[in-house]
């Protein structure tokens, strides 16, 4: 399956059994789908997105062989499976920590705490528990040189088994272990997020109208503080009577006295210093809002990634947040430059 193909798994938001049942029966065919079949939707704001989680079965620092001969993840990978999830470790402490006469440890108990969200919309905390014992390792395992690796990193080995119980707890449907074939095919691993789109659609139509010009207002610049570098004389105050925008919601017009500040305020700022606090402004703004900016001035811009690879919602959500103020940085600066996406 093309990696466009898979991609286009990740661009759905399912808020229904009936969307995650069909989801499940089809994503099936190609990937590894650690979905539940169903769920409380009970939080219609509240929706399942997907991120995708490879695994390289050749690399030993991300599965080894179990005992039946089929594979098993190292912890380092189940973390990488646990973030997508959004799974966040709250907590990591011993609770228990024994030795022998000369000092060396023979059991550990650790405790791990979770916490992580539900399409109900409830926030789940949950505590599990992990142990390292030496004498059952010397029970268990034939190989004294073994014992004595396991003993040296007892500490590590009681708190992975205590995220082992807690990853498995939470995504239920992820197996302990694999075969070849099973690996080789993509994690769709599933996690809770916003509906933006259905919030704002759920509001009244004047605060719908309102809120839209609040954004409007935020993305033009004109906040309190915007331009920080415009000097108090500069700054023409508005007659109390004079703004429109807000002593009359239903008017999309900014008055004479604001297109004058903007005008003097931008034109003591660099371009690419104008760029950074209007990108700025969008770092603490919704994903979706985000998104939509940088699409937006994709099209504006004629922008064509150099890789002729489309820039797409999943691509960009991909990103990490400083990647995207960039790129919205660069699209604003009209920089055909490559920006890594």
């Amino acid at each position: 399956m093309s990696s466009q193909a898979l991609i286009k798994f990740t661009e759905q938001k399912i808020g229904s059994n009936q969307q995650l049942q069909s989801f499940v029966q089809e994503a099936r065919k190609v990937a590894n789908v650690i979905f539940p079949e169903t769920v409380s939707f009970s939080d219609q704001y509240a929706k399942l997105g997907v991120e995708i989680v490879t695994v390289n079965i050749n690399n030993s620092k991300e599965v080894y062989k179990n005992e039946s001969g089929g594979y098993c993840m190292h912890l380092s990978k189940l973390n990488e499976i646990a973030k997508a999830a959004k799974i966040r470790v709250t907590d990591s402490r011993i609770l228990e920590r024994k030795t022998d006469d000369s000092g060396k440890v023979t059991f550990i108990s650790h405790q791990v705490k979770v916490s992580y969200r539900t399409v109900s919309g409830e926030m789940i905390e949950e505590v599990f528990t992990g142990k390292y014992d030496y004498f059952r390792d010397s029970d268990k395992f034939n190989s004294e040189k073994q014992i004595k690796q396991r003993r040296s990193h007892a500490e590590a080995l009681a708190e992975s088994n205590a995220l082992y119980r807690a990853f498995n707890k939470v995504l239920p449907q992820l197996s302990t272990s694999f075969s070849a074939p099973e690996l080789a095919k993509p994690f769709l691993v599933p996690f809770v997020e916003d509906d933006m789109n259905a919030m704002i659609a759920d509001l009244p139509a004047e605060d719908q109208i309102q809120l839209k010009k609040e954004l409007t207002r935020k993305r033009m610049g004109l906040t309190e503080g915007i331009y920080p570098s415009a000097s108090p004389q500069t700054q023409k105050p508005r007659p109390a009577s004079s703004d429109t925008t807000e002593s009359n919601p239903g008017s999309d017009q900014y008055n004479a006295d604001d297109a004058q500040v903007i005008e003097e305020q931008s034109a003591q700022i660099p371009p690419e210093e104008q760029a950074k606090i209007t990108a700025e402004e969008f770092r603490n703004s919704p994903q979706d809002i985000r998104t939509k900016k940088i699409l937006d001035l994709v099209k504006e811009t004629n922008y064509n990634d150099p890789n002729s690879v489309a820039i797409t919602e999943s691509r960009i959500e991909k990103q990490s947040l400083d990647n995207q103020i960039t790129f919205i940085i660069k699209l604003l600066l009209l920089n055909t430059e490559e920006v890594p996406l």
